[in-house]
Order: C-alpha cells, then sequence, then structure tokens
C-alpha cells in the first residue's frame, strides 16, 4: 500500500506525564520507534511486542533477557505497559512510536529477580583502521572513495547499534602520538598497541573493526576483533552484543524480591519545598523502594525511613548514578546512606 499522505494518530492512555518522575537513570529511555506492517489492530499490537522486546533488552543490559516466561507473558500483552503511542509515516514506511511505562517495566525486572541496567553507559574505544589507514602510495580515487565509504558505513552501523544497547563508542583522535603507538603495516601485536591507546583515554575495554581481508581486499561485511574475543573474527552485530553482554555486568542489579531492607536516608541541600517535592519523585520512581516516610525535617537536612526490595548496597547503586545527588557516606553511617541534594538541573 503506497502512502500518499502523512499519518498520524495519537492515543493518550494516561492524562500525566509518564517521564516527569522517572529516575535520571532511565529518562527518556523508554520511547521505542518500530516499523509496521499495516496501521490495524493486529499489526500494532505486534509492534507493541517487538517494541517492548528491544526496550527489555536496553533496560536489563542483557541480550538474552526475553526467554524469561514473565517477560514472554508481558510481550505477548505489551499495552498493559503503554503509556501512550502514536503512528507516523516515513516516505512509504508506516511507523509506530511507543512510549512505555518505565515504573512497571523496572518494577517487573526487579520483582522477578532480572538484571536491572543502573544507568551507567560503558565506554568502549573503537579503532578503525580504515580511517587511519589513508594510504599515502595509492592514488586510485576510486579504491580511496571505496574506502571511505565502506569505513563510513561501518561506522555509523556500529554507532547505531551501540545506541541501542547503550554503549558509548570512542574513537582515537589519531593524533601523531596515536599513530606512535601503532604500526598499522605490520602490527606485532594488536592487543599491546590497543591496550596503550586505550589507556591514554582512560578506557580499559577496546574493539578494531576491519572493512579489508589480510591481503588488503574489500570484504562484503567487515568484521572485529576484541579483549573478549581475540581469536575470533565477529561480525559487527555480534561484536556489540558480546561486548554488552560483557560489561553491562557491572552496571545491573539482581535483586531479591522477597528480601526486604529498612534504610535511613539522610539528605542534606533541600532549601526549599520545591527541593523536597523533586526529591521525593526520586524516591517515588526508584524501582527498589516500597516505601518512605519523612521522620525529620532540620534546616535544609532531611530524614527519611526507607523500605526497599534487596540490599542497602542496592539501593545505593541506583542513587549514585543521579548526577542531582552528591554521595556523601560517612563511616559512622553504616545503617544508612546520606546524599547532598545538588538541585534540579533546569
Amino acid at each position: 500500500m503506497r502512502i500518499l499522505y502523512f499519518i498520524i494518530f495519537n492515543l493518550t492512555i494516561l492524562s500525566f506525564d509518564s517521564f516527569a518522575e522517572e529516575d535520571f537513570a532511565f529518562h527518556g529511555l523508554y520511547k521505542i520507534e518500530i516499523e509496521l506492517e499495516s496501521t490495524d489492530r493486529n499489526s500494532v499490537n505486534e509492534g507493541m511486542g517487538r517494541a517492548l522486546k528491544q526496550l527489555m533488552v536496553k533496560l536489563s543490559g542483557s541480550s538474552g533477557i526475553n526467554v524469561n516466561q514473565e517477560i514472554r507473558k508481558a510481550v505477548n500483552e505489551p499495552e498493559a505497559y503503554i503509556n501512550e503511542y502514536r503512528l507516523s509515516s516515513n516516505g512509504e514506511k508506516i511507523l509506530g512510536i511507543f512510549s512505555f511505562d518505565g515504573d512497571k517495566l523496572r518494577k517487573l525486572l526487579s520483582d522477578n529477580s532480572l538484571p536491572l541496567w543502573i544507568g551507567i553507559k560503558p565506554k568502549i574505544l573503537l579503532f578503525l583502521p580504515c580511517k587511519a589507514q589513508v594510504n599515502l602510495l595509492i592514488n586510485d580515487k576510486k579504491y580511496i572513495k571505496q574506502n571511505n565509504e565502506l569505513c563510513f558505513k561501518a561506522q555509523n552501523d556500529l554507532t547505531r547499534m551501540a545506541n541501542f544497547r547503550n554503549i558509548i563508542f570512542i574513537e582515537p583522535s589519531l593524533d601523531l602520538t596515536d599513530l606512535s603507538y601503532i604500526d598499522v603495516y605490520q602490527p606485532k601485536s594488536i592487543k599491546d598497541y590497543l591496550d596503550k591507546i586505550a589507556e591514554r583515554y582512560s578506557l580499559k575495554n577496546w574493539t578494531i573493526c576491519y572493512i579489508k581481508d589480510e591481503f588488503g581486499f574489500f570484504m562484503g561485511e567487515p568484521y572485529c576483533l576484541s579483549p573478549v574475543s581475540l581469536q575470533v573474527k565477529t561480525s559487527l552485530s555480534k561484536t556489540v552484543e558480546i561486548l554488552a553482554n560483557k560489561l553491562f555486568k557491572d552496571f545491573q542489579l539482581t535483586v531479591d524480591p522477597n528480601l526486604r531492607t529498612k534504610v535511613r536516608l539522610l539528605v542534606s541541600g533541600i532549601e526549599q519545598f520545591n527541593d523536597l517535592v523533586f526529591f521525593e519523585d526520586i524516591l517515588r520512581s526508584n524501582a527498589l523502594i516500597v516505601s518512605y516516610t519523612l521522620s525529620s525535617f532540620q534546616g535544609s537536612l532531611v530524614t527519611f525511613r526507607v523500605e526497599i526490595k534487596g540490599k542497602m548496597v542496592d539501593l545505593k547503586k541506583l542513587m549514585d548514578v543521579n548526577p542531582q545527588l552528591l554521595n556523601q557516606q560517612g563511616s559512622k553511617n553504616s545503617e544508612g546512606l546520606e546524599y547532598f541534594f545538588k538541585g534540579r538541573e533546569e
């Protein structure tokens, strides 16, 4: 069916701004755009399910999350987790833009002891020899053009895939310092050279991706190497998946939903009523907090009694990634957490 006109529908399921009270780490994460077969109800529901599957991978940091029985059940009934959606078109493509309820999804993960991403994006050095190897000995413009086009495509594909898995690729500047570490023609040890460059940029992990084979011929599909798969050539998508699954283990929570812990939470820097309201929004949107009460208010120091799922260290991980909060944990407060509220960012 040719689409000769712009289609746009809006279905508002909830009347309030679904992102107003999101925890910082997940703010803006829940809008997923999916291409649809048609505008009929079955196609929209199928698109909702695919969008939810994508989102669960991002929210958990695990590519295998969708085999879980509870997640599969949610994917079969995705509308229960939707705040709003709209349909639009891009040329002949029909697009569904779905906005999901973050509180419900984080609760779904935590209630079923599934990993929950805490909001920190791993940074990885990306080295593309095709950008460094502008061979000055070759004057073939066609060859150079093909190199640049394939290199640019590989870079864009990697960036898109990394964004989907909440990874940030950082490319070296390839200045004289970088190039002094690398013999681009006959490297003795790829790992040693890239470890050196990664260290310069304060990074621990790297990947190197090639568009040409060992004989210098352009390949149909690029491949990559990384410390995780140094002996095995992997595709761009497989490389991103392997790196994400490994690195996100350091940025995930897996909480026992049956364990309850009471925590004393001290927050300084609450100067006005709006500060208190905003901080309570943070508490309400935290997937681990079962309940809380304000127990005292002295000057700009507020004390809360909080009951959470899991352990205090789990709550600390989530609170620490919020830029509005500065951890001020003191050795005397072993039974609680202390933060300075820096104010709401405009």
